[in-house]
């Protein structure tokens, strides 16, 4: 298990923000470089079921996600099968004012029995990867 929290406050309106992170179906624009394989297979009005091929830290991930929004306030994304089963990403919104915000990414991976060593390795990788995640939601 590696666990990483990041935030940053963006000079963007909360609403536009949280705009950004719900269009879970985006994604795979937001971040080609990361989404091998993207496919929505169940949707209500605040779950969302996607199948997916990502590559994290280098390696190409299989797994099914849950993403379930809490409207204006978070989206928390939970790995339910695959190599990363477990994981948890949460991205929490925070009105600072009428025009910023702050994003705040918990992220607590799941690697198994292999990955739990070069999980600790990769720790600053992943940072940097959530680092990048906060700017390019706030580019959106």
């Amino acid at each position: 298990m590696v666990r990483v929290v990041s935030s940053k406050t963006v000079n963007l309106p909360h609403e536009r923000v949280f705009s950004a992170i719900k269009d879970i179906g985006k994604l795979p624009t937001l971040f080609p470089d990361k989404y091998k394989s993207f496919k929505i297979i169940d949707q209500s009005n605040n779950h969302i079921l996607t199948e997916e091929i990502v590559s994290i830290s280098g390696k190409e991930i299989n797994q099914k996600v849950k993403h379930t929004l809490e409207p204006d306030r978070m989206l928390k994304s939970e790995v339910i099968e695959g190599d990363t089963k477990g994981t948890i990403l949460i991205i929490e919104l925070d009105p600072k004012s009428n025009s910023s915000t702050e994003i705040k990414i918990d992220a607590d991976l799941k690697y198994g029995k292999i990955g739990a060593v070069l999980g600790i390795f990769a720790k600053h990788k992943i940072k940097n990867e959530i680092d990048n995640l906060i700017d390019r939601f706030s580019k959106e």
